[in-house]
């Protein structure tokens, strides 16, 4: 199986070499590279309004700390105003969950929930 990067060169070059695919399937097959590209931010409570709308359950977001990623899944996402998104981050001793509510005037960041593992 190719990884994320392997896709996207293949496809790339085949589409280079195929002047009629890229024009009718472009549009497709940049939207796909898109859905397996994920988001990656420096500051996981400041996602803008794009990045927020186009995440969806099960989705991930890499999150850079120096020279450190942390991954966080999409863990809940509601459709419409007065609901939310919940990004959640599990590593050895804790669970995190970064959260944002849609509001009439657009995203707005709501809170960081941290729960640490007792062993």
């Amino acid at each position: 199986m190719m990884n994320r990067e392997e896709i996207i060169k293949a496809v790339n070059n085949f589409r280079g070499a195929n002047r009629e695919f890229s024009q009718e399937m472009g549009p497709i097959i940049e939207s796909l590279i898109a859905l397996i590209t994920p988001v990656e931010a420096a500051d996981i409570t400041a996602l803008t309004a794009d990045q927020l709308d186009a995440l969806q359950p099960g989705d991930v977001v890499k999150k850079k700390t120096g020279n450190q990623y942390h991954s966080y899944m999409v863990s809940y996402k509601g459709e419409g105003s007065g609901e939310g998104i919940c990004l959640t981050y599990v590593a050895a001793g804790l669970i995190e969950t970064v959260s944002y509510d849609r509001t009439e005037s657009g995203w707005a960041y709501n809170s960081t929930d941290v729960c640490p593992i007792e062993y």
